[in-house]
């Protein structure tokens, strides 16, 4: 057996300290980068660039020793204080709120009765439900005694998946209404987000790896006789739309950061957009109710049924064998497939003008949108003469 015995850590470094305590700043690395041809760097900026090891008073530490319980519970605090940086708008975003040593806070304004027939707020389940493009004011409050006053506050709205299976999935609006033609894009140009601002200072983000859509607007400090600073947003797109949100659960997540983008608080605001916001309230409080109280049992008819349903099969398999099954196929071929050819079987006729017009929008827009999408580039005709038709139309 071999009974070769290997160095320890303390002792490989006392046998390899000009390794281990390896100057980054020394003068060498300048010759030494100067031998690789087409690079160019500047020595004041070798420390941004290169690799070192975990050191501790001259030392190396090794990461694989456990840590104490002091220093397991230092780390959990500052992750707790929100010191490490994260990105808000990452794959999987951080949904748990905190108010942060900013006291940060997130209040629905129902001063005026205009805007409670347009949204409504359920205290049962903690959502909200408003109707698509209508405006939705939110009041931001701060401990602005706790804030350098040269220091600048930012608020992102990032509406973002809530169920599971979704929660990856960057929210997307609908084709329908991502077209520009849509009424509720004239004179935009960010058509991709679902949530906009109405006040100044705003600006529209879209992460490069997860594709998620945010708004960030500026946090201006509250007038005098004011604690909070109003903002004004709308949503463009509903919850139901097939080719976007397709009835998924979405929250819109508020996160309060500085210019830096470090997050100082979080808020989470679980939303539904819909026609009828008061109805649709209504009845998942009554479904949540429901589920809350109800127990499922088994009927005595139903378990009878299928007795004498089981008993029927077994007797029907001992006399005769089951019946074939019938498979019904289709044609393989069509009307309206010729020599490889498709056509689409549009035949639309109406004696209404405004009729027309709508149905000759929706049909542009989700050519448009499904061209766009999947790169489909023979549909140009088709869209230069329907939007012609609209043109005529004005």
């Amino acid at each position: 057996m071999d009974d070769t015995k290997f160095l320890g850590l303390s002792e490989m470094q006392n046998c390899n300290e000009e390794i281990f305590n390896f100057n980054t700043c020394n003068d060498s690395l300048t010759p030494l980068l100067n031998q690789f041809d087409g690079v160019f760097m500047n020595p004041n900026d070798i420390n941004e660039y290169y690799f070192s090891m975990p050191m501790e008073n001259g030392r190396v530490v090794d990461l694989n020793l456990p840590q104490t319980p002091e220093e397991d519970q230092e780390n959990r605090e500052t992750c707790t204080a929100g010191s490490v940086k994260s990105s808000p708008t990452g794959i999987i975003p951080c949904q748990d709120e905190f108010g942060g040593s900013a006291n940060f806070e997130v209040l629905l304004d129902s001063s005026s009765q205009s805007y409670r027939q347009k949204w409504n707020y359920s205290v049962t389940l903690q959502k909200l439900f408003i109707d698509i493009n209508k405006v939705l004011l939110l009041n931001f409050k701060c401990d602005y005694d706790k804030i350098a006053n040269n220091m600048l506050l930012f608020v992102r709205a990032m509406p973002m998946y809530s169920a599971a299976d979704w929660l990856k999935e960057p929210v997307e609006r609908c084709l329908q209404h991502l077209s520009p033609i849509d009424q509720f894009n004239k004179g935009f140009t960010h058509l991709e987000h679902v949530i906009r601002c109405d006040n100044e200072s705003t600006t529209y983000h879209i992460d490069e790896i997860s594709r998620r859509k945010s708004v960030v607007t500026l946090l201006s400090r509250p007038e005098h006789g004011s604690d909070s600073t109003k903002l004004s947003y709308r949503f463009v797109c509903k919850t139901s739309c097939i080719s976007g949100m397709q009835r998924r659960p979405i929250i819109v997540i508020f996160t309060l950061e500085d210019y830096t983008g470090q997050v100082l608080g979080r808020r989470v605001l679980p939303v539904k957009i819909c026609s009828c916001p008061k109805r649709d309230m209504d009845r998942e409080e009554t479904d949540t109710h429901l589920q809350k109280n109800t127990v499922f049992r088994r009927n005595k008819k139903c378990i009878s049924q299928d007795i004498n349903h089981n008993n029927n099969r077994h007797h029907h398999s001992d006399s005769e064998p089951p019946p074939a099954k019938i498979i019904k196929l289709e044609s393989s071929t069509s009307e309206n497939i010729t020599d490889n050819t498709y056509i689409l079987p549009v035949n639309y006729t109406t004696k209404r003008k405004e009729h027309y017009k709508i149905v000759l929008e929706s049909i542009y827009s989700v050519i448009t949108g499904v061209s766009s999408l999947h790169n489909i580039t023979d549909t140009q005709p088709l869209l230069e003469d329907l939007k012609s038709r609209l043109n005529n139309l004005n």
